[in-house]
């Protein structure tokens, strides 16, 4: 008879060895997939912070104001009537800030049909202005952005830790802004100087942000205030002006 055990043991070595060889590359092909998928999700985590980014250097400022007006029927036959600037305060018809502001404003009244006059006694209409920052508040955001770390075990010898995101860290900041407004009433000329000023016109812009002086931002709420002039009669309308940024 032919002795077959020695082959049965060589078969049976050769079949266990080959399924641990198997074992073991199924094993590296797993922690392959595994390693992949958190490394894609890595990438996709780097992605998505530096668009964020991009995007936040790549957008615009702008000056948004609360625009509120209330005005009456008369408004609406004002072609050709003529019209002063006026502080609302006497006391600022010589600062040289109402002096800076008042052409600007002018150039605003001309544009929608007055005709400005300030060489004109007695016009038919006055427009009081008033203007400042009124206050400030406190704001804060919290922003959350991933932590990186080592974990899981990388495949070959040694098995090295490789890294990725483990967790969130967030950071808040807080701020101060500033509440800028500038007001236009425009007044019947004949009764400016009366205790009781006959009013056809209430404009109010609003605008809150860091920047600290309205003469930053003068033009801009100038420019949302006199956006479709007259406005919406007694509504309040959110105005986005673009803005240089500069806070000078």
């Amino acid at each position: 008879m032919v002795n077959t055990g020695l082959c049965e043991t060589d078969i049976n070595s050769a079949f266990n060895g080959a399924n641990v060889e198997c074992v073991d590359h199924v094993d590296n092909i797993r922690r392959l997939v595994r390693l992949q998928i958190r490394w894609s999700y890595l990438m996709r985590v780097l992605i998505a912070i530096f668009a964020c980014i991009y995007l936040a250097a790549c957008a615009k400022p702008e000056i948004n104001a609360n625009v509120t007006t209330f005005y009456t029927p008369e408004l609406s036959s004002i072609a050709g009537k003529t019209i002063a600037v006026r502080a609302e305060s006497a006391a600022n018809e010589t600062s040289l800030e109402f002096l800076n502001y008042r052409p600007k404003i002018a150039r605003k009244l001309d544009f929608v049909g007055f005709d400005v006059r300030e060489d004109l006694a007695d016009p038919d209409y006055i427009a009081l202005v008033s203007y400042g920052v009124d206050g400030t508040e406190q704001r804060s955001t919290t922003t959350a952005s991933p932590a990186f770390g080592g974990f899981g075990l990388g495949v070959g010898v040694g098995r090295s830790p490789f890294y990725g995101s483990v967790g969130r860290t967030y950071n808040t900041q807080t701020w101060s802004e500033y509440n800028r407004y500038i007001a236009i009433d425009i007044v019947e000329g004949g009764t400016a100087q009366s205790d009781s000023p006959v009013r056809v016109y209430e404009g109010r812009a609003q605008s809150a942000g860091r920047c600290p002086t309205l003469a930053g931002v003068f033009d801009e709420v100038l420019d949302a205030l006199f956006q479709d002039f007259p406005g919406a009669n007694g509504k309040t309308v959110f105005v986005s002006i673009p803005w240089d940024g500069s806070c000078e």
